[in-house]
């Protein structure tokens, strides 16, 4: 074949693929994932439903033990994106962060963990987040002491 047509059947093909893979809506949104542009679904208008098994808000660990974040995540049309985080309250450092991009899932459970060793009684905030396909999204914050 000549170098136009396959230029041609090579176009023709990526414009198959554009159009496949923007149905679900007309805004895109690159959501920072690396993984291409992000397909808004416009008639979701439902927030994710989010269940923090562990921590209890307030829970006081003693120091070198592990802090662990669990629980659950749905949605009605399927999740996008969302985030597990601890920071220590005192100074603004995140002991741990775990990031999530699980497009299209109904359930996710999630499990983050963060050994946590300090000299001083610390308080720490743990901040759950999570967005679906339409943007809608859900967030816990709970706050944990870490006795020396």
């Amino acid at each position: 074949m000549r170098k136009g047509v396959h230029t041609l059947i090579i176009s023709v093909l990526l414009s198959g693929l554009m159009v496949a893979c923007s149905k679900s809506g007309s805004n895109t949104d690159d959501g920072g994932g690396g993984g291409g542009p992000h397909i808004i679904t416009d008639n979701d208008t439902t927030r994710p439903v989010l269940t923090v098994i562990t921590p209890s808000n307030n829970q006081v660990y003693t120091s070198g033990s592990t802090v662990s974040v669990s629980g659950t995540i749905t949605d009605d049309m399927g999740l996008y994106r969302g985030y597990v985080r601890i920071t220590n309250d005192v100074t603004g450092e995140v002991v741990k962060e775990q990031l999530y991009e699980i497009h299209g899932i109904l359930s996710y459970n999630f499990n983050v963990a963060a050994a946590v060793t300090v000299t001083v009684a610390t308080d720490y905030t743990v901040s759950v987040f999570y967005e679906d396909h339409g943007l809608n999204g859900v967030n816990r914050t709970l706050k944990v002491k870490v006795n020396p």
